[in-house]
């Protein structure tokens, strides 16, 4: 049977009583089957491989061979390595043999991950078997790849953007075959069986009952337990069987590329096509330009239209923008700079302004170069270049048979009628083939970029960063007067409410009640925010050295702890208005607070003695287990890892000398773009993400590259929102006037749809509900200052104002202003607020 029309259906007509005894016992219907060969390595015994591919290529089996591109060592293979020169003489023989990647934990990744980590596997193996390769052939090369299988794989759309189609998840143990179809057409196939090469009989190969596909999995490792004879007879054995069932008429042996071919499946592949718009002044070039568009419009291809011609290089500077939400198909590309280069995707012709929501494109040579994002965050589309009449009119000899692609043309090729009528005869044969379909290339590149929350706010990001990196501070000595008045009127809390026995203030204070009741208790959290209040009002002038300093000597004998399961550790609060009095617990994350202000009072004050012989006191290497930092509430432990302010208090920890593990440090600098969708990644795990502790690291520690990223992520975030709906956002933790009193609020990563969610201390059920959320977002004062003193800009600088305008009152500024109905929580105020504008005034005033 001819294998093409049994994968399409069409089963010839099987009459013969033989044939149907055999494929009886062989205990099949239709089936496909296809052998694999795995765990094929560099180090590979070349002589067993050779054994095994001999035998199989003798007899017209065609097997899909599984490779893993490095060595146990991480080095790449070449190609002068001796598997390199194997593979590459077999493929350029076309002697039956497809090769896939392997990439072990593949369907453990995200998309954006499967796609990079598949482009860099194929990157290398094209890189050493296409060198010698037809382009059509070296086209179709690379689309399968192999993983491993795994308990809760994730989808495998992914792989779709390195140009795979069909991923296959290696067994360790034999099972029916099963597979899934995604929506952007990847299969992904479990299940099958190992065949033990060394130990094979003829008449030993059993099929599946009722099976419709067969994976027979043989392991390269494994054969190196037996001579490269014995592998020989054993493959031989195998092989006649498998092309005996082949002869009965209800099996089809194939690659694992072929799979997809199969009705069940709906194979299509997908090509746009793109022009280069001429320069205006070439008036022939522009008349046979605007006839192709033309004649392409009426036989229903929208074309793109571009002024960049042909593939594009590696090392070129620029690339297009391709937006999410496109106008008109014939809507000019935009071009922009590549971002690994200049750091910034911009558009030439505006380089302040922010892109629409989309992300860098290219053209690369289908024959060479690998399909998928690159680390410069650049989708590269495989691209055949019309750039004769003569190549127009031969163009189904050159685009391969199963790849997705854009046809590249020139307008200088489409000059002459003949040329633009053989190129649209040539695409209607190429519609003809029963799986080509034609698509405007906006719908090709989102059907190959990888898909997720994480990845579509770095797109979103990065396109508003030619704005929301741009600094617009204010410089007036208006503005400046105006920053000493918002320090006045924060140090006003803390002159009001400071206890003056202890030397302790209330972390929130309702003025609205008679004579303003204060909460009696206060945090380290709380105790940080104080010292740096006070250096902050120390450092604008506000308080002499002399009151600076005999304040600070106050609070520190109240904050040397308690012991407790002899642990000596700072309390998790204490009474305002008591010595030295409060609970037997610790706070892991508060304590991060506390030893990042007694780092900056270091700094600013000197005080090392004292400050040292403190914190030295404190048993803090008990409470970290495995480099995580824990709390200690009734005795018993529990982590702080998992919290926006683990990085915060890492970074604060180590200032003194205690080694404590990150959450966020998931850089591993192979491209800025890896390691911000790692970081995203990392931080959508934890939950929404405000502006604390992220700017407060800025104005103490100086900022991560972490910290400085995540920053960018949420600050453009918010200049969307006020973009598109007139909405101020500036969320972050705090004390609000209503149940339940204090919330952490913040952008939720791992949502489709821009969403500012609310967490809660206790993570109460009641309160994870959107229509509370909404009802519930707030506009956090100091949030509004750390923005305004972080990064100024024309958003910073409305929302400093609007603070300015609803939030200060005689007595300090209130925490927060309701979003939705612009209500203050008027009287309302907390330490941490006012503590944290006084260092963000500090920190404005040292630039100003």
């Amino acid at each position: 049977m001819n294998r093409r029309s049994f994968l399409f259906g069409t089963a010839a007509a099987i009459t013969a009583a033989p044939m149907a005894r055999a494929a009886a016992t062989f205990g099949m219907r239709n089936n496909v089957s296809c052998v694999v060969v795995h765990d094929v390595t560099p180090e590979s015994s070349i002589a067993h491989l050779l054994a095994l591919f001999d035998a199989f290529s003798e007899r017209g089996l065609p097997f899909t061979c599984v490779v893993r591109p490095e060595d146990a060592e991480g080095r790449a293979m070449r190609g002068q390595d001796r598997l390199a020169a194997l593979l590459a003489g077999y493929t350029l023989q076309g002697r039956g043999i497809d090769v896939a990647g392997y990439v072990p934990d593949i369907s453990a990744r995200s998309e954006y991950f499967q796609g990079r980590l598949i482009r860099d596997a194929h990157a290398t193996l094209r890189a050493s078997l296409s060198g010698n390769r037809a382009p059509r052939d070296a086209q179709t090369l690379l689309q399968v790849a192999a993983c491993d299988d795994i308990a809760k794989p994730k989808s495998p759309s992914g792989v779709r953007s390195a140009g795979v189609k069909t991923l296959l998840a290696i067994p360790t143990n034999d099972k029916p075959v099963t597979s899934e179809l995604w929506p952007n057409g990847v299969v992904r196939l479990y299940g099958g069986t190992r065949v033990a090469l060394g130990r094979y009989r003829a008449g030993g190969l059993r099929f599946q009952p009722e099976a419709t596909q067969s994976l027979f999995y043989i392991s390269a490792a494994d054969l190196e337990a037996h001579s490269p004879s014995r592998v020989a007879d054993g493959a031989v054995a195998f092989a006649g069987d498998l092309l005996a069932s082949e002869n009965t008429g209800r099996n089809s042996v194939q690659r694992a590329a072929d799979l997809q071919l199969r009705d069940s499946y709906g194979f299509q592949r997908s090509i746009a096509v793109h022009l280069t718009r001429p320069a205006r002044g070439d008036a022939a070039l522009m008349q046979g330009f605007d006839q192709i568009l033309t004649d392409l419009t009426e036989q229903g291809i929208f074309a793109s239209v571009g002024d960049q011609a042909g593939v594009f290089a590696p090392e070129r500077k620029a690339d297009y923008w391709l937006p999410q939400a496109t106008g008109a198909e014939s809507d000019p590309l935009l071009p922009v700079t590549r971002a690994c280069l200049g750091g910034i995707v911009r558009a030439p012709f505006a380089p302040d302004r922010a892109l629409p929501a989309g992300h860098s494109l290219a053209f690369g040579d289908a024959a060479t170069a690998v399909p998928g994002f690159d680390e410069c965050a650049v989708l590269w589309l495989p691209s055949f270049e019309v750039a004769t009449s003569d190549t127009a009119a031969t163009l189904s000899d050159h685009v391969g048979r199963t790849n997705d692609l854009v046809i590249s043309i020139r307008a200088e090729a489409m000059v002459q009628p003949f040329a633009r009528n053989a190129l649209i005869n040539q695409l209607k044969l190429l519609a003809s083939d029963g799986i080509t379909r034609f698509v405007p290339l906006h719908v090709l590149g989102q059907m190959m970029m990888p898909q997720g929350a994480e990845i579509e706010r770095q797109r979103r990001t990065q396109a508003a960063m030619p704005d929301t990196t741009t600094r617009r501070p204010r410089r007036s000595d208006s503005h400046r007067a105006a920053l000493m008045e918002d320090a006045r009127i924060a140090w006003s809390y803390i002159e009001r409410n400071t206890n003056r026995t202890t030397g302790l203030c209330p972390a929130t204070v309702n003025s609205a009640l008679a004579g303003g009741e204060g909460h009696a208790a206060v945090t380290m959290w709380d105790v940080g925010s104080h010292i740096n209040g006070l250096v902050a009002a120390a450092q604008l002038g506000l308080i002499s050295e002399r009151e600076f300093k005999q304040r600070i000597a106050k609070i520190l004998p109240q904050i040397r702890g308690r012991k407790s399961q002899g642990r000596l550790l700072p309390q998790g609060w204490l009474r305002v208005d008591r010595n030295k009095w409060g609970t037997k617990d610790f706070d892991g994350s508060d304590a991060g607070r506390l030893l990042a202000s007694l780092e900056n009072l270091r700094r600013y004050a000197g005080m090392e003695d004292r400050l040292n012989a403190l914190v030295n006191s404190w048993d803090l290497d008990q409470i970290v287990v495995d480099g995580e930092v824990h709390s200690v509430t009734d005795g018993e432990m529990t982590s702080v890892y998992r919290s926006h302010s683990a990085h915060y208090s890492a970074r604060a920890f180590r200032a003194w000398g205690v080694d404590v593990k990150s959450p966020y440090e998931v850089f591993q600098g192979r491209s800025d773009y890896d390691d911000q969708m790692a970081l995203l990644e990392a931080s959508a795990w934890i939950g929404p993400i405000g502006a604390e502790p992220l700017l407060l690291e800025a104005m103490e520690l100086g900022m991560s590259r972490e910290s400085a990223y995540l920053a960018e992520v949420l600050f453009a975030a918010q200049v969307e929102e006020h973009a598109e709906t007139g909405r101020l956002i500036a969320v972050s933790e705090g004390p609000i006037d209503v149940s339940p009193w204090f919330t952490y609020q913040g952008l939720q990563l791992d949502a489709t749809e821009r969403t500012w969610a609310l967490d809660t201390v206790g993570y109460e059920p009641q309160y994870a509900d959107p229509d509370f959320w909404r009802d519930n977002l707030v506009i956090s004062s100091k949030a509004a200052f750390l923005w305004a003193a972080y990064r100024p800009h024309d958003y910073s600088h409305k929302l400093l104002d609007y603070v300015r305008e609803k939030s200060r009152f005689e007595g300090g500024f209130a925490s927060s202003i309701f979003s939705k109905t612009g209500r203050v929580t008027k009287g309302y105020s907390d330490l941490n607020t006012n503590g944290v504008i006084l260092q963000a005034v500090a920190h404005a005033m040292a630039a100003a």
